[in-house]
């Protein structure tokens, strides 16, 4: 089993008067994530704080498989990690719809969800919404979650080039994210974690404002995950960091 170093970092920015970002990092449990708040006055923070709350709930219940129930049924396609992140997001998902349905305050609420699961040496990625989850391996960053975007759509889609993409009016507003109905498409994807690589979580407060070959450079500087996390951050601040910032980073030795 691989030795996992981690450590996460979050900050309301330069321009928000408030952090509606939450991050989680449970070592014991093998579980980080990143939940992005949105709504502004629509109560974004308290969207965050109960899909943060839900996850880690239902991954600390779900250790033992035998002992814990599956609202959603079990996936036999999928692992039993796979099926422990999945039911959680969705679980998440539907408190967040529910208090936004309960409450005129919380109207319109959401989060964006981006997890992993690590058992072993399986990784279990999971996302809906536009924050990310990276891979760093040999010099290489790869994207391993989805960007629920307008870009991301039409991207995929080939509808519009990555060069035009860019100055897009409508590319960062989201197609998805928990909260905003009641199911949720959760991206998965599971990956065989080896010595020397990197996974990384971050919200748009980060890579909307610091190029992938930045953080790259970052992250292949052979720097603890503590400093990489904090060199990170101090490179969204120094780029004007308009939105909150959140990273959570893990090392595996």
């Amino acid at each position: 089993m691989p030795h996992i170093d981690s450590h996460g970092v979050s900050d309301a920015g330069l321009q928000r008067p408030l952090n509606e970002d939450r991050i989680l990092v449970e070592p014991t449990l093998g579980a980080f994530g990143v939940f992005d708040g949105i709504g502004g006055q629509r109560r974004g923070e308290v969207a965050a704080d109960i899909a943060m709350a839900s996850v880690k709930r239902y991954l600390e219940t779900s250790v033992d498989p035998m002992d814990v129930t599956w609202p959603y049924g079990y996936n036999f396609n999928f692992s039993l990690g796979s099926n422990r992140v999945i039911t959680a997001v969705r679980l998440a998902n539907r408190q967040v719809w529910r208090r936004a349905e309960e409450s005129l305050e919380c109207s319109g609420m959401g989060t964006t969800i981006a997890v992993v699961l690590v058992s072993g040496s399986t990784a279990t990625i999971a996302n809906a919404g536009d924050s990310r989850i990276y891979r760093f391996r040999n010099g290489e960053l790869a994207q391993l979650s989805v960007d629920d975007t307008m870009a991301g759509a039409m991207l995929k889609q080939n509808l519009v080039s990555p060069e035009l993409i860019r100055k897009h009016p409508l590319r960062n507003m989201l197609t998805q994210a928990a909260g905003q109905k009641e199911e949720l498409d959760v991206h998965l994807v599971e990956e065989e974690l080896s010595a020397g690589d990197i996974l990384l979580l971050t919200s748009d407060g980060l890579h909307g404002v610091v190029e992938d070959k930045a953080i790259a450079e970052i992250l292949g500087s052979g720097i603890s995950v503590q400093a990489m996390a904090e060199t990170l951050l101090k490179a969204a601040l120094d780029a004007g960091a308009p939105d909150n910032v959140s990273i959570v980073g893990l090392s595996v030795g």
